[in-house]
């Protein structure tokens, strides 16, 4: 503790012989199953004369027995060239089992993918733009500070779009590929690095429609979906609150409209805004739960004002409620052990009004801390 105050040259020499002894203890635990008993007898009895010279920071001492280790060390274990690799590999090893071990019990990072939390959380969202992307060290800016990308899509030989089709680059890129066929029968595959329904909803670009050649397909800035940290500890020891933005497996859930063999292995975010027994009641813009209006997070209260761009609460078609209608008003019911999950962008959120409550043990964790981008989202989840 107060080796600071100590000489220079007495602070290098119980660092070094620190060092030493728990080098020396390492190799002999390492190859205690090779070892002659001799050998790990002379081991031991080296080690075992540290504790006392460096409680009394006997500095001649310390230089004699380090010495001797060097010495002992070099015979028994004499240097590899892959020594050095061998220690970045065993650091690596441990780094990834703790990386791996915090992910599965602790944090967890996860991507919005939609636009159902806005404006809480924002999901990923293509622009339309008219003007061309900036210089290169304003796009690595952009994409490092607000996480915008930009992107252009030309045409060679122009043609009609006859066909689009989706694909996945890894686990973490969608695209679209257009084919283009022009007058003489040639074809061009163009490539946009968004989803279909977005390439379609957002960049307005449908089968059948005709590009010049050399004229751009697709001018547009993609704002990456928020980077948020999963807390995976605090349902553990008690349930969601209302109020709480949370997360959870869709495995079980009916999702309408959902690709069948996608079924049940997405994980979704939501806002809980009722707990197992509530009675749940939308009336636009207001959200009700046992016939009190919604508590829990300032995020209600905006809703129903309709402010900061919150849209308030919105009623959806009859025929896709698991409530019941009566006049301008829904009703659900939250069933036993079951949670309420409902998007802060109700009126394009598909959410707990088309497929009833989320079960107890389809949790994953709350959501917990925006770490990217930097924009005014960055920060605890609310």
């Amino acid at each position: 503790m107060f080796n600071f105050f100590l000489p220079r040259k007495t602070r290098q020499v119980l660092a070094e012989s620190e060092l030493l002894q728990a080098n020396l203890n390492r190799n002999r635990i390492y190859a205690q199953d090779t070892l002659s008993t001799r050998d790990l007898e002379a081991i031991q009895a080296l080690e075992d004369r540290y504790p006392d010279l460096l409680t009394r920071k006997d500095v001649e001492g310390l230089e004699k027995l380090n010495k001797e280790v060097m010495r002992l060390g070099n015979k028994l274990f004499p240097p590899t060239p892959w020594d050095g690799w061998r220690e970045n590999v065993e650091v690596f090893v441990v780094a990834a089992i703790m990386a791996l071990a915090i992910r599965t019990f602790f944090l967890q990072p996860f991507q919005i993918p939609t636009g159902s939390m806005e404006p809480t959380l924002f999901g990923i969202e293509p622009i339309v733009s008219t003007e061309m992307p900036p210089n290169v060290f304003v796009q690595a800016w952009d994409f490092a500070i607000h996480g915008l990308s930009y992107s252009r899509v030309v045409t060679k030989q122009g043609g009609t779009v006859t066909k689009m089709t989706e694909g996945t680059f890894t686990i973490w890129f969608d695209y679209t590929d257009l084919l283009l066929v022009d007058a003489q029968g040639h074809e061009e595959t163009d490539r946009i690095w968004i989803r279909r329904n977005d390439v379609r909803a957002k960049l307005h670009i449908m089968e059948g429609m005709q590009f010049d050649p050399g004229k751009p397909i697709a001018n547009y800035i993609t704002q990456t979906g928020d980077k948020v940290l999963v807390d995976k500890v605090t349902y553990n020891f008690r349930p969601p609150h209302r109020g709480e933005v949370f997360i959870f497996t869709t495995a079980g859930i009916h999702i309408p409209g959902s690709d069948p063999n996608q079924e049940g292995s997405q994980d979704f975010i939501k806002r809980c805004v009722a707990l197992a027994g509530d009675r749940v009641k939308v009336t636009p813009p207001l959200l009700y739960v046992n016939d009190k209006l919604a508590e829990g997070s300032p995020a209600f209260a905006r809703e129903f004002g309709q402010q900061d761009n919150y849209p308030g609460y919105s009623l959806i078609e009859s025929s896709m409620s698991t409530g019941t209608t009566e006049g301008e008003s829904q009703s659900y019911y939250v069933p036993t052990d079951c949670y309420w999950a409902m998007g802060d962008n109700s009126p394009n959120s598909m959410d707990s009004r088309y497929w009833g409550g989320v079960p107890r043990q389809n949790l994953i964790g709350r959501g917990y801390f925006v770490f990217w981008p930097f924009t005014k989202r960055w920060g605890w989840i609310k």
